[in-house]
């Protein structure tokens, strides 16, 4: 009698045991299915042109720079900002798209040396730009927006080599033309025609803008479909 009642025991133990595991199971995968995916699933670089002959739109392109971070926030979304002249520079690097791009803006200025040196390093700066969205990243996405007037002087890098680059680094490019002079053709400026190609063959699309609030509107908004549609 006594052996019969310590194994009902002993069985109800092992049973409230059980049941224990099941609970702290269940709610453990719940809470893992519940927990928000913090990683970064898209990550977005912006190049920007601060060479001396963008003297009159400079205060535009911060204005465009702001439109991305307002696009792109509240995403799971990392983005760097660099700036090229006769030189290049990282002014952000990785960081949220709302504080971190709005907090760059005031540091995009004019370069004045660059008008004497004769040289805007815009392939030098997508270079700089598809090497630090391919090395070491593992976002789902990864995009690369050129805001500037499209022209490139100086510099080693052959625009093959980019377009080899951010073909095979799966970077979708979209390109933003900012200048103070009207269309030439109706269609492309003097300068932008590497830009137009490097778009479309990424899957990207290149917008003329130059210093208008609607079309740099209606491009962020465009920007921000073929982005997410790509994703899905």
């Amino acid at each position: 009698m006594k052996r019969e009642i310590v194994f009902r025991k002993t069985l109800l133990r092992l049973l409230i045991l059980s049941l224990g595991l099941a609970a702290s199971s269940t709610l453990l995968c719940a809470q893992e299915k519940t927990q928000p995916d913090t990683g970064p699933r898209l990550s977005v670089g912006l190049l920007t042109d601060t060479s001396s002959h963008q003297k009159k739109v400079i205060e535009f392109e911060r204005e465009v720079v702001n439109s991305v971070a307002d696009g792109f926030a509240g995403s799971a979304t990392e983005t760097f900002v660099v700036r090229y002249a006769d030189e290049v520079e990282l002014l952000q690097d990785w960081s949220a798209p709302g504080a971190g791009l709005r907090a760059v803006t005031p540091r995009i200025e004019l370069d004045v040396e660059s008008g004497k040196n004769h040289r805007t390093l815009l392939y030098e700066a997508l270079n700089v730009g598809l090497l630090k969205l391919d090395t070491g990243n593992s976002a789902n996405s990864k995009v690369l927006i050129i805001i500037g007037e499209g022209n490139n002087a100086g510099g080693g890098i052959k625009y093959s080599q980019i377009k080899k680059r951010a073909k095979s680094a799966h970077v979708q490019c979209f390109v933003l033309l900012v200048a103070d002079h009207n269309l030439m053709g109706g269609r492309v400026r003097h300068f932008g025609f590497d830009l137009y190609d490097l778009a479309s063959s990424t899957k990207g699309r290149a917008y003329d803008i130059e210093r208008s609030r609607k079309s740099l509107d209606k491009a962020i908004r465009d920007v921000l479909k073929r982005v997410h549609s790509r994703r899905e």
